[in-house]
């Protein structure tokens, strides 16, 4: 590339801290080039192929589909399909190698045929194998964009996993003049460390506007998060996916994460029972098509994983048909704020009912994103 960043002299964005205004009035996100652009506007499910199997049903046809991870074999959805190669589950990068390719025998295989054999396989556009970018790591993920900004194709998500930190002051700017210059649509990861990609909420909050300029910035999609996604996708992200959830622990506790609407978060479904104790009917009750009006303190065995994540799923589903029909994007991020505000004023509402000494205190992502400006 002649761009002056190809030479390792990285220049931070124009106005990189502040929203664009004119994005606020658009309808959508701009599209992504080439077939990437099929995923505009839309909230896919960032599951296992066999969680896939059972979330089909609550998965929308019009504005859903899957991020499948590891998947192999072929695909005929009737919605957008990705996979997610995963590598940085197990494997840190470093600038000589930013992404697993296969080693050893006859035959090399390079980027563009691990990118061709995804796409081969039916998946809408291909992700590329990434592996972990540690703290700190400007290296090899300059490394890695130099090798993305080669490839002369617009059917490619650039995959970033990133140390949550590089978001953070002392790294913002280059990390979003890197993944600008690497000249693809970026699927970003959040984790804190090597083997703990399993982002929560509360963990990205004191990135959350870094995260909201950089959606506006460049053509972004966030990947197996909680509702940071959702939040992503009112601010100027092209498409998100979140992770199915239902998940179960294993601490000796067999019950599953379950979604409560009310709260817009995940309680241990034991947990959750135990916050109603004997006034079971103040549980709520959930109108979604998997629960149909049934409480949710239901969930609270290993064998409701499954029910718990097609209830989450369905759940979300719902709120992102929601958000994308909005009119503009200003009134997208309008309507997160106010879904937000609305959970905390349903933990201030369950307290008084429940007659709790302690309040039962919103999570701090949820508070953030209620009180922030919903368009800076």
């Amino acid at each position: 590339m002649n761009s002056p960043h190809a030479t390792g002299h990285w220049k931070p964005l124009v106005a990189a801290r502040a929203l664009p205004a004119d994005l606020a009035d658009h309808v959508s996100p701009r599209r992504p080039a080439g077939v990437v652009g099929a995923l505009l506007n839309r909230v896919l499910v960032h599951a296992t192929p066999a969680q896939a199997v059972a979330l089909q049903p609550y998965v929308s046809a019009e504005h859903g589909g899957f991020v499948l991870t590891g998947a192999q074999g072929r695909f005929h959805p009737d919605c957008p399909v990705l996979v997610d190669p995963a590598a940085y589950e197990r494997h840190v990068a470093t600038p000589d190698a930013p992404f697993l390719l296969p080693t050893g025998g006859l035959l090399s295989i390079g980027l563009p045929e691990m990118l061709d054999d995804q796409l081969a396989a039916g998946a809408t556009a291909a992700i590329t194998p990434t592996k972990f970018i540690a703290a700190g790591d400007i290296g090899s993920l300059t490394a890695a964009a130099r090798q993305v900004a080669r490839l002369d194709r617009q059917d490619v998500l650039f995959l970033v996993p990133l140390d949550i930190s590089l978001l953070g002051r002392a790294h913002f700017d280059e990390v979003t003049a890197i993944l600008a210059d690497a000249g693809h649509p970026v699927a970003l990861v959040l984790g804190r460390r090597f083997g703990s990609l399993a982002q929560t909420a509360d963990r990205v909050v004191p990135y959350i506007r870094n995260l909201r300029v950089l959606a506006a910035a460049i053509d972004l999609m966030p990947l197996r998060t909680d509702f940071t996604a959702f939040d992503l996708v009112a601010h100027g992200a092209f498409a998100g996916a979140p992770r199915s959830g239902g998940a179960v622990r294993h601490t000796g506790d067999s019950a599953p994460d379950v979604l409560v609407p009310g709260f817009m978060a995940w309680w241990r479904g034991s947990d959750l029972a135990d916050l109603f104790g004997a006034r079971q009917n103040l549980a709520p009750r959930c109108p979604c098509v998997v629960c149909d009006e049934q409480r949710l303190t239901r969930l609270i065995r290993a064998h409701h994983a499954e029910e718990a994540m097609c209830h989450a799923v369905a759940t979300w589903s719902a709120y992102a048909g929601d958000l994308l029909g909005q009119p503009t994007m200003r009134a997208r991020a309008e309507y997160w704020r106010r879904m937000c505000g609305n959970a905390i004023g349903y933990h201030s509402e369950l307290t008084h009912h429940l007659r709790r000494v302690r309040p039962l205190v919103p999570r701090k992502s949820i508070q953030t994103w209620a009180t922030l400006s919903p368009w800076t």
